[in-house]
């Protein structure tokens, strides 16, 4: 049997996932869990944010392998429960995951399929690495609080996009369509605005339409929207839209999946490890789908922070 066979995994499953997919498999599962020989208990995800206090609790009192039975709303909440939990011993955590999203982003920079036994055949593999990790500092509403990211945050017309898909989903739509309806009704609701960011101390002044920074590839379903990042180098990688008309966005759609609307004049690429973003109107800002409000925000790079497990190299820079 595997050695990854005899760790004790805390699965932590959403059964809100994928609308309403975590539920309906979750005895399909547990069943191949089982079945492979994993040794594990099982804790639901039964609100928003839940999954934060589970995981805050289950570091604190020691636990060191946290598997995500969920998509990337999970993910992210577990991470934050990582790296909020009043134990910081985040160094001692190995994280796996079991996509059951609707979009399943950051599997998809890992190599991890959408398959359930090829995930749970991944995890026991056991092949880890450390990788980066976003931390950042809102200011909203004259409040400061910190967030965690392990793929991309988005800040403009982003931000109102994941707001929207996540009402979407909270309705039971699923699929790509949420993608599609989020973009739309987003378009008609968002307004460029004058944001300054500053990118470890040099300034950019723009009008924004949009702005991503990475640590993974893809979000909203596949879309490549920072296609030079990668999570394993210490370095964000952010991608800047200016403003851009409605043919602009339907002319680039294709390419938000292949990554090739980085040659639009519109669009600049940019690296850096501490990122502050402000503007004369609070700016909606988003991290791996969670909503942070709207506000200026600080982003820091804490690298190699966080160990995962991974399948496929192939976004990762050849590991092997």
């Amino acid at each position: 049997m595997p050695e990854n066979s005899r760790i004790e995994w805390q699965v932590i499953l959403n059964p809100h996932a994928g609308g309403g997919k975590g539920a309906d498999d979750r005895n399909k599962i547990e069943q191949l869990l089982q079945k492979s020989g994993i040794i594990f208990t099982l804790h639901l995800s039964e609100y928003h944010r839940h999954a934060i206090e589970l995981t805050k609790k289950l570091v604190s009192r020691g636990a060191t392998h946290l598997l995500v039975a969920g998509g990337d709303g999970t993910l992210n909440e577990v991470v934050n429960g990582i790296f909020l939990a009043e134990q910081q011993s985040h160094h001692e955590v190995t994280l796996g995951m079991i996509p059951v999203g609707t979009g399943n982003d950051w599997t998809r920079t890992f190599g991890i399929p959408d398959h359930y036994q090829k995930a749970i055949d991944i995890i026991l593999e056991g092949k880890s690495v450390k990788q980066d990790v976003g931390e950042i500092t809102c200011h909203v509403a004259g409040q400061a609080s910190k967030r965690y990211f392990v793929n991309i945050a988005g800040f403009g017309f982003d931000a109102l996009v994941a707001k929207n898909a996540n009402e979407l989903k909270s309705k039971g739509v699923k699929g790509i369509r949420v993608y599609i309806q989020s973009l739309g009704s987003g378009y008609f609701n968002f307004k460029s605005r004058q944001t300054k960011f500053m990118i470890d101390g040099a300034s950019l002044e723009v009008n924004l339409f949009t702005a991503s920074i990475g640590l993974g590839k893809f979000n909203g379903g596949g879309m490549m929207q920072v296609p030079e990042a990668n999570p394993l180098l210490g370095l964000f990688h952010i991608t800047v839209i200016r403003k851009i008309g409605l043919w602009g966005i339907l002319t680039n759609f294709k390419g938000l999946y292949s990554g090739k609307f980085i040659s639009d004049k519109r669009v600049s690429t940019h690296t850096g490890k501490t990122i502050k973003i402000s503007s004369a109107t609070p700016l909606p800002g988003e991290s791996d789908g969670e909503n942070l409000g709207s506000g200026s925000f600080k982003i820091e790079m804490m690298a190699h922070r966080l160990r995962v497990i991974y399948g496929s190299d192939r976004f990762l820079g050849n590991l092997s």
